[in-house]
């Protein structure tokens, strides 16, 4: 049995008001597709879903120095729907969505991208033909503007996002009469067909694939994976390869009855993220853990995680001023996949302080949850999330909101 750790990203969402968070939790476990979907459902919300440039951005910042490619919440499934390039709507056809296809044109089960005539009426083709093309500007004076290059629609999307916001895609009528004037011929806009779904039924028309991907259905390469050395690129992988995946949402409470068996699997963890300065705060009032967990993100970041004696021995001298037997740590059990884990660990090594018959070689069951001793040897034991005692969050001395670095670094923990 494994102690693994998982390292927490949070993705910016730029919004009108205020500055948002998309929590990710990547998971340095090796699952297949829909094991790593069945534990982000078991454990957060689901899979990750990336619905934006910055988010995308944001995330691979904090995971640009992990060796391995990692599994995000997109499948293709059976059904081809029609979707904006600019994300924030797709198009399905039907009720009140603007379209403007030229009669008799056979849409067809499979991928395409939206070619508009200079009659202003849209056609369906290879998304791999060279046409030029009109952008989007969110901020300019000018909205449309016509690039009289010859490009395929990916490499004219990619230029309208690097030059401008993106392909231009026409949402009501008056939209199209001014992209129709704009360019005077036939272009690319940003309309394009796929098959592509996310685990949680979002309906983000995002995409962002390696620029070599393959317009058409590749067989038996059913799944996405982030591309971690190109960038964050997406690439069509088997569903059936084991990689490290990502979550997204908040943890979820854990059942104390007996669980689904699940196929065991993973492996030793091949890197470690590089921490903050943090302070350690005893918070002396009985809460389940749960209870700690969500007081300590409100009020501080998050539950302790220990990973060198360093960390043990600060808490540890925390855990002597408390009022309880033992302090609730970040440290949990999960029966479905039959290991324990950090739920934010932000510095990672070999370091365990079991106490004898608890731990990965010791009694486990469902709903236990991660203690330290607060006299003796301070060490770890495997207690009833529903059992009420005191605890120790942490607080960044530095900003640390806005993700986490990692570096590669062989482990071997067991």
């Amino acid at each position: 049995m494994m102690l693994f750790f998982l390292f927490i990203l949070f993705g910016v969402l730029s919004c009108t008001s205020s500055q948002m968070y998309r929590e990710y939790h990547f998971i340095n476990v090796n699952k297949n597709w829909t094991e790593a979907q069945s534990f982000c459902q078991a454990m957060y919300t689901d899979l990750a879903t990336v619905n934006n440039r910055d988010e995308m951005n944001s995330l691979h910042k904090n995971i640009s120095d992990v060796s391995q490619d990692m599994y995000i919440g997109l499948y293709r499934s059976q059904v081809f729907k029609w979707h904006c390039s600019v994300t924030d709507g797709f198009f399905s056809g039907g009720g009140s969505v603007f379209e403007n296809w030229k009669p008799t044109i056979s849409d067809g089960n499979h991928e395409g991208c939206a070619v508009m005539e200079n009659n202003g009426k849209w056609i369906n083709d290879s998304c791999d033909s060279q046409r030029q093309f009109v952008c989007f500007n969110a901020t300019a004076t000018e909205k449309y503007i016509l690039i009289e290059e010859n490009k395929s629609w990916r490499e004219a999307q990619e230029y309208c996002r690097t030059f401008h916001t993106d392909l231009a895609c026409p949402k009501v009528s008056s939209e199209n009469q001014d992209i129709k004037n704009t360019a005077k011929k036939e272009v690319w806009i940003g309309l394009f067909k796929d098959s592509w779904s996310w685990s949680n039924q979002s309906n983000t028309s995002f995409r962002f694939w390696n620029s070599s991907q393959s317009n058409s259905v590749s067989k038996g390469l059913d799944c996405a994976s982030v591309m971690v050395n190109q960038s964050g690129r997406w690439n069509e992988v088997s569903c059936n390869v084991s990689l490290p995946f990502i979550c997204h949402g908040d943890l979820k409470s854990q059942p104390t009855t007996e669980p689904v068996t699940l196929p065991a699997g993973g492996q030793n963890l091949n890197t470690s993220p590089s921490a903050p300065s943090y302070n350690l705060i005893l918070v002396k009032e009985n809460l389940t853990w749960m209870e700690a967990v969500s007081y300590c993100r409100k009020h501080h970041v998050d539950l302790v995680s220990i990973h060198s004696q360093e960390p043990q021995d600060r808490t540890a001298r925390k855990a002597t001023e408390s009022n309880t037997s033992y302090v609730w740590m970040g440290l949990r059990y999960t029966c479905n996949f039959h290991f324990w884990f950090w739920i934010n660990n932000r510095e990672m090594g070999c370091y365990q302080n079991w106490a004898p018959g608890h731990g990965p070689h010791g009694f486990e069951e469902c709903g236990l949850s991660g203690a330290m001793e607060s006299t003796g040897g301070h060490r770890w034991v495997g207690r009833p999330g529903s059992d009420k005692l005191n605890f120790i969050c942490y607080t960044c001395a530095n900003s640390c909101a806005s993700g986490v670095t990692i570096e590669n670094k062989n482990t071997g923990c067991v």
